[in-house]
């Protein structure tokens, strides 16, 4: 007996590209753009034009780790969408990094800084970010210490929006349509077809028709293979990011332990070179930074390398 295949994820980045990015699917990414701005009591925007389109034939084996969607409006704003579901160390960094190429990708080099124009990042995020704020939707711009109410510029603003932990207990309480919105995110692959339809029933317009997207794209086997090659992308991807990263890490101690030993005791033996170069576990790596600080001979550090 097959075992039927789960639904796709409806914050995933194939399904959200898909979603927002498809030429056709303007008004349902107009939709959920005012939504946010709607709830962060900002005026909407009256159209929103997709930069980057969904691709099926370049989207698996897309370069980047990240998928952004972004779109322009004619307010001459860049909308940035991004929806996260694993949690990253440093991905507060990593977003503010991604707004600041967004931003400075505008001009070339030499152009006047005039032509630079708001963009507004929208995170949504299935881990709880910033655990210290109350509110599931938060909006951060740059003011000044003493005068909040004060905006440095208007052209960086962040949007977070966090479907985690105690915060998803807001979701009857967020102002519609971006609860409509919400919820879809959040129970589209919890829900049965039937539920979900009750759930949305006076949902506007453009949310059902993110649901019978959502439907089609579960439907369509073309679609779910890409997901899956993209799904391999990122882990090979993820893999290798964290391989480069503790053979960076290893490589430094061993750097520094060599260091320290050419600082006490002159010139250091080939012989202890290779062995400390040689050594990747960070335990040992570890007792070797303390025992090359610690030891009394070169001798001494080499027997208890054995």
């Amino acid at each position: 007996m097959t075992t039927p295949r789960p639904n796709a994820n409806p914050t995933g980045d194939t399904f959200v590209h898909y979603l927002f990015a498809s030429p056709g699917n303007e008004r349902i990414l107009l939709s959920f753009v005012n939504a946010v701005q709607e709830n962060a009591g900002q005026p909407p925007v009256k159209e929103t034009r997709v930069q980057n389109p969904f691709n099926p034939k370049k989207f698996a084996m897309d370069k980047s780790s990240i998928i952004d969607i972004k779109a322009s409006a004619e307010n001459n704003h860049t909308y940035v969408i991004e929806f996260q579901v694993m949690r990253h160390g440093a991905f507060k960094n990593r977003m503010l990094y991604y707004w600041a190429k967004t931003y400075s990708g505008q001009i070339r080099h030499s152009e006047e800084y005039e032509k630079l124009t708001p963009v507004v990042s929208i995170i949504v995020t299935r881990f709880l970010m910033l655990p210290t704020l109350e509110k599931l939707h938060n909006t951060f711009w740059v003011t000044a210490q003493d005068a909040p109410e004060t905006p440095l510029t208007d052209n960086l603003q962040i949007h977070t929006l966090e479907l985690a932990g105690e915060k998803l207990g807001q979701l009857p309480t967020i102002k519609e349509p971006l609860r409509q919105w919400l919820e879809f995110f959040h129970y589209a692959d919890k829900k049965s077809e039937e539920e979900m339809k009750f759930l949305l029933q006076n949902s506007s317009p453009e949310v059902r028709d993110a649901y019978g997207e959502y439907l089609r794209f579960n439907q369509n086997e073309e679609l779910r293979r890409l997901e899956d090659a993209r799904e391999r992308y990122l882990l090979g991807y993820n893999t290798d990011v964290s391989v480069a990263e503790r053979r960076g890490k290893a490589e430094g101690k061993t750097e520094a332990i060599l260091t320290v030993l050419k600082a006490r005791f002159g010139r250091v033996p080939q012989t202890i070179r290779n062995a400390v170069t040689h050594t990747t576990k960070p335990a040992v790596l570890n007792r070797l930074t303390t025992l090359a600080a610690k030891c009394k001979t070169l001798a001494e550090f080499s027997e208890s390398m054995k």
